[in-house]
């Protein structure tokens, strides 16, 4: 779900460099979750991720990084079950 969520155009021009997942809890199988993806550009970007299901809104952003958060979380009562952060630096030219 992590990687299913970084737009297109960072698919294409970028190559994952770390990835980092903190699981903070189970989910069972009949469970319906929503995976919230964002671009990363301050720590004020967790308290942000109110929105819909779907993958983030990408910005050109002309820096050789770029930084995603991804959260899963139960819908139900919106519990995080797992945080993740993803960083892409962008393909060398070959």
């Amino acid at each position: 779900w992590v990687l299913e969520s970084i737009p297109q155009e960072i698919i294409d021009t970028h190559e994952l460099k770390v990835i980092t997942l903190d699981y903070r809890r189970e989910c069972q199988q009949d469970d319906i979750v929503d995976s919230l993806t964002t671009s990363e550009f301050s720590e004020e970007t967790v308290s942000k991720l109110t929105g819909i299901n779907g993958s983030a809104t990408s910005s050109k952003q002309e820096h050789s990084e770029s930084h995603f958060l991804h959260i899963l979380r139960l819908s139900e009562n919106g519990q995080e079950i797992n945080r993740g952060r993803t960083q892409w630096r962008k393909k060398t030219s070959r």
